[in-house]
């Protein structure tokens, strides 16, 4: 993950476009404090070793106005985006 939350919201935006922007948006509104990533993974199912798809479980469990917004091509770069996500959101190893 990267450490500067703007890098981290530029690449979202490169990489989903307007989607992107809506994510970016979306989350500064939330108020975000830091948090471990071991509580992320407690609200995700397993996915047979996808740990993309099971970076969405949780998202979808935690933050479904977020998952409504994942576009569904989300690229070649789609774990690295979902993994920025949850550094904007405050997860930290």
């Amino acid at each position: 993950m990267m450490t500067n939350k703007a890098e981290a919201r530029d690449f979202i935006i490169d990489c989903w476009g307007d989607d992107g922007v809506k994510i970016v948006d979306y989350i500064s509104t939330l108020e975000i404090t830091p948090k471990p990533l071991d509580k992320f993974w407690e609200s995700c199912i397993a996915c047979g070793g996808n740990w993309g798809g099971m970076i969405l479980t949780g998202i979808q469990k935690l933050y479904p106005e977020i998952w409504e917004m994942i576009p569904e091509n989300m690229g070649v770069f789609a774990f690295g985006v979902l993994c920025e996500i949850l550094n904007l959101l405050g997860y930290e190893d």
